[in-house]
């Protein structure tokens, strides 16, 4: 959820929830305050509106919101209410008042000791209750942990898997790049793993207050996650084992949320506990091969949990080229001859799905292929099994001028460029061929000593892929690039790529297709993409180099922002949105300043910064208008910063006036108490003497001066005593005096102080005017 400043809502109604403001909007939609008529505040949240005109996407939002309703409610925040078949869909869940985990280390600082460790049980004790009732999270990050008076509470658990399995998003990805497990980038199958991947690159945020896999661009924190090393900063002691084991690139390493919580509460075990934990809660299993040193799994427990319900943490297995029950053994692409498996069978032909595996015979399953042996699809007879597959795969070995057929889907394929065609339509199950290494080792041996295939460069098959979607695509590419160029089922020709990036608002709020927008976007998937044929091959190329060029300009240019300006330092570090960037490439009439908003400051900043764009011709300037967007919510702070400075200096006046006023006004009573004191002491023996003249020859007139003198002196004496009485010692001074003296220099100090901070705002603002026009 990206927090925005509080705002008022429109005063509607929604059921029977009264809108009180807004909270903030995210990837779903938006989140309000609400108060329902007895006053009782809940978090309502309206789901974008491309959720609402799905009707198989309500009837899942329906049954997601029946099932994460059933989480229990210690640990996260209760869903109280829900209506799918509103116009605009909406849940409200318990309102819970205190900052996200983001804004509490944003302003208070990473975490610590006992403190971080409490908030990492608290978090998995959530995970725990979360997957125990089937539910995936699928999008868990700082921002959906809230810190309740009472405790962490994670929110918008089910929303995520609710809406990816819709139509709406069915070649979309969800959740929040920097957060997401590589399966999650790749496309894969999801289990619940994604959850515990997450929840390491939140502690290590928790505890450093950086990303796990920070870089300069979207594209290299992709690459990071697929393929690079968490950074954990200064994280150590028992949780950091803990952490790496959670960010293991395979999903069957990591532990169950039941067992990270064993961990959390008991300490890692050691090597020598030695086992293995169960699948738990639907989450993989740690694998004490991939987990670190100090770390592996505990024994397996004596009871057997239920695993979490099939619609909701799938399974892991695919009918692809590896038979489920007898893993096949290595095959190396480059040996002289694939392997054979028991009984004479090759491995990848023995391995054939069992009988009445879905899809085998559905003609719907590969519309665009045909089912026509001599175009090189073969297609089991039906009902045929095991044996009848093994019957086929053996009379067509090596040797008797056939080609052994190889297994995808559900389907036989003798001709690889069949097969590569059939891996575009199917990108999924391409995607966990890829990334198995077993089957990936297969399939080049098929390639290479079957299909005797010179095309395909040998080293997707001979090495794990850093991106398993980008190895599909070369895949593909290289084999049929008479094709449409398509990733991941989106047309990615030049003018697909104009229609999905035509809308740059979804880069904004992380709406569905963001994340797709954000994967496609990539120097190297564009370049791939320019293999195949067509009259825009060359624009898919150059949009390629262009976006390279881009982001490089946009990442030097707020480095140099960082470098120069005192200001930018200590800001948080901002990416270029290379989506937002191919927008502007393929749609220049597209690029325009951020918003305003009516405030001055913030227009200033962002007239100085946009300088830089208008000087800029080509992908560079692209790249700058994205840098630009990209810091806009650092601009937007410096503003307000600048905004309270101005403020802050009209009340440092006021108060410097009224400390002087009150400066001067105790200056003249203490005058005056001196004044009074001294002409009390004159008086005084004036009073004692001077009427004696007179007693003899006037006593009526010297007993008139005695009074009239001791009653004056009584004033004076009076009147000094009672200045001295108000303007004693006060708030630890001497006297008020001293107090408004120090009252009065305060103010001035601090009126000085910001006025030296407007104008060092001042000077950053024309240092950035001579950066960006120079």
């Amino acid at each position: 959820m990206t927090e925005h400043p509080e705002t008022a809502a429109d005063d509607r109604t929604i059921g029977k929830y009264r809108l009180v403001r807004r909270l903030g909007r995210g990837g779903f939609g938006e989140v309000f305050l609400g108060e329902d008529p007895d006053g009782r505040r809940v978090a309502l949240k309206l789901l974008h509106d491309s959720w609402a005109s799905d009707p198989d996407a309500r009837r899942r939002f329906a049954q997601e919101v029946t099932q994460a309703r059933r989480v229990s409610g210690f640990c996260t925040a209760d869903i109280l209410d829900a209506d799918p078949d509103a116009a605009t869909p909406w849940i409200a869940s318990e309102y819970i008042d205190g900052p996200t985990l983001l804004e509490s280390v944003r302003a208070d600082g990473p975490r610590h000791g006992a403190d971080l460790h409490r908030l990492a049980v608290s978090t998995a004790t959530a995970l725990t209750a979360i997957h125990a009732a089937g539910v995936v999270h699928r999008d868990l990050k700082p921002e959906n942990i809230m810190l309740a008076a009472d405790g962490p509470r994670v929110i918008d658990f089910g929303i995520a898997r609710a809406v990816e399995t819709t139509s709406v998003t069915a070649s979309g990805v969800v959740g929040t790049i920097g957060y997401m497990a590589p399966e999650q980038l790749e496309g894969s199958r999801l289990t619940a793993a994604v959850d515990i991947f997450a929840w390491g690159a939140v502690m290590v945020y928790a505890a450093t207050g950086q990303e796990a896999f920070a870089a300069p661009t979207q594209a290299a924190r992709i690459a990071r996650i697929l393929a690079g090393e968490p950074d954990t900063g200064d994280l150590g002691g028992p949780l950091l084992p803990i952490v790496l084991a959670c960010l293991e690139k395979a999903p069957d390493a990591r532990p169950s949320a039941r067992t990270l919580m064993d961990w959390l509460v008991t300490g890692p075990p050691t090597r020598d506990t030695g086992g293995g934990a169960p699948a738990e809660d639907g989450a993989a299993t740690a694998d004490p091969s991939h987990v670190p040193t100090s770390v592996v799994p505990p024994t397996p427990p004596t009871t057997v949990e239920s695993p979490v319900a099939p619609t909701t943490v799938e399974s892991p297995l695919s009918p692809t080229a590896v038979a489920p029950a007898t893993p096949p053994t290595r095959v190396d692409p480059g040996a002289s001859a694939p392997g054979i498996a028991e009984g004479g069978t090759l491995a990848y032909t023995h391995a054939t799905p069992p009988a009445g595996t879905a899809g085998i015979n559905e003609a719907s399953h590969h519309p665009q292929l045909p089912a026509d042996p001599d175009r090189g699809t073969v297609v089991a007879p039906p009902g045929g099994g095991e044996g009848e597959g093994s019957q086929v795969a053996s009379t067509l070995r090596p040797g008797t001028g056939s080609i052994p057929p190889y297994w995808f889907a559900g389907e036989k394929y003798i001709d690889a460029r069949e097969l590569a065609a059939a891996m575009q339509l199917n990108w999924g199950e391409a995607v966990r061929v890829f990334a198995n290494e077993a089957e990936r080792d297969m399939l080049g041996s098929w390639m290479v000593d079957d299909a005797g295939d010179t095309t395909v460069d040998r080293s997707v098959f001979r090495r794990k892929p850093e991106d398993v979607n980008q190895t599909v695509a070369w895949f593909v590419a290289q084999l049929r690039p008479d094709l449409p160029p398509v990733f991941r089922g989106q047309d990615a020709s030049v003018d697909g790529l104009r229609e999905l990036f035509a809308d740059v608002r979804p880069l904004f709020t992380g709406a569905p297709p963001a994340n797709e927008m954000l994967l496609l976007a990539r120097p190297a998937v564009l370049r791939t993409m320019a293999l195949y044929h067509g009259p825009d091959s060359d624009l898919r190329r150059q949009l390629g180099d262009d976006l390279k060029i881009a982001e490089s300009a946009g990442v030097s240019f707020l480095e140099q922002l960082r470098e120069q300006l005192s200001g930018w330092r200590q800001s948080r570090p901002v990416y270029v949105d290379p989506g937002l960037i191919v927008a502007y490439l393929l749609r220049p009439g597209q690029i325009e300043p951020p918003d305003s908003n009516g405030d001055d400051e913030t227009r200033k900043l962002f007239h100085a910064l946009w300088q830089r764009v208008e000087r800029a011709q080509g992908p560079e300037r692209a790249g700058y208008a994205a840098a630009v967007h990209a810091a806009a919510s650092t601009v937007r702070t410096m503003a307000a910063y600048r905004r309270s400075w101005h403020s802050e200096l009209e009340q440092a006046h006021v108060d410097l006036d009224q400390a002087r006023t009150r400066w001067i006004v105790q200056r003249v009573l203490h005058v005056l108490k001196i004044l009074l004191f001294v002409g009390g002491c004159v008086l005084a023996p004036i009073a004692l003497f001077t009427p004696f003249r007179y007693i003899s020859t006037e006593p009526e007139s010297a007993q008139s001066v005695l009074f009239s003198l001791v009653f004056y002196d009584a004033v004076l004496f009076g009147g000094a005593f009672l200045i001295s009485m108000t303007t004693g010692a006060t708030n630890g001074y001497r006297t008020r005096r001293h107090f408004a003296r120090a009252w009065k220099d305060h103010a001035s100090a601090r009126v000085e102080q910001l006025k030296a901070g407007i104008d060092e705002g001042d000077r950053e603002l024309e240092r950035t005017r001579e950066i960006c026009s120079g």
